[in-house]
């Protein structure tokens, strides 16, 4: 798992950390900066600081998102800080972020299972993975899984493999031909290096769906171009996580499962 930078309440150790995780040398992470290696190891060694446009190419060389890209600019004004109320200010500013991101982290609580980075990539290499997955929390799905062939189009041997693949995951257990799914919910953080190709893999999923399907009344798709300020675009942004918890929310609340379905988002 990325080392999570809302931990923190000093930049060095997330940047070393993420390096580390990510397999960027220090070398490059100067040049991205623009400065020579050697201020790079002073800085890190405690006895120099990065300025704020630094930290801005750090942070992107480290493809951090945006809100983590904030809150590492934070980090550095709060770091290089000499006024003692001002310093206090941006604590406080950094301990309520802090706390936003843990109710989050709550609201999903004990929905997602820690797996080994090695494990992730595993589990969003092909996004037939998720799908059998979800459809495995289903008891007609569960009770007999050769049902999924025709449900999704694969052979009997994809299943099988898929099946061998989140048994090793320790995500289902297979009792003789029947499946019982011990963790609902993988959860993938968005600074993992698996992200992107797994939003890539389900929008071929979403051009394969509107290539190959007759349209569907209780379907939704929407696809909108708009201007307006960044402020703007980030409480848009904002709109949309709430709408995810509601979501999942919902989820939680059905009685009746019979199907699975797929959300995708984009905004940029």
């Amino acid at each position: 798992m990325i080392h999570n930078i809302f931990d923190n309440l000093e930049y060095r150790p997330f940047i070393r950390a993420s390096a580390k995780k990510l397999g960027i040398s220090y070398k490059a992470l100067s040049t991205s900066a623009r400065v020579h290696t050697s201020y790079f190891s002073r800085v890190m060694n405690m006895s120099a600081d990065f300025s704020r446009e630094q930290l801005y190419l750090i942070g992107s060389a480290l493809r951090l998102k945006e809100e983590e890209l904030e809150y590492l600019l934070l980090l550095g004004e709060f770091n290089n800080s000499g006024d003692p109320g001002h310093h206090a200010f941006l604590k406080n500013k950094i301990q309520g972020l802090q706390q936003e991101y843990g109710k989050l982290l709550k609201k999903f609580k004990n929905t997602s299972l820690e797996l080994t980075q090695s494990d992730v990539d595993l589990y969003y290499r092909e996004s037939v993975t998720a799908k059998i997955h979800m459809l495995l929390t289903i008891n007609k799905y569960a009770e007999s899984p050769s049902l999924l062939c025709k449900k999704i189009f694969i052979s009997e041997q994809k299943l099988s493999d898929q099946l061998e693949k989140l048994e090793n995951l320790k995500i289902i257990e297979r009792y003789k031909n029947k499946v019982q799914v011990i963790k609902h919910t993988v959860h993938l953080d968005a600074a993992h290096p698996a992200s992107i190709q797994n939003h890539i893999n389900w929008r071929l999923e979403t051009i394969q769906n509107l290539s190959l399907r007759k349209a569907v009344p209780s379907d939704y798709h929407l696809s909108a171009m708009f201007s307006c300020d960044q402020k703007t675009k980030n409480d848009i942004k904002e709109l949309f996580k709430e709408f995810v918890v509601e979501a999942q929310n919902l989820v939680k609340q059905c009685r009746n499962t019979d199907d699975a379905f797929y959300i995708g988002m984009d905004l940029f």
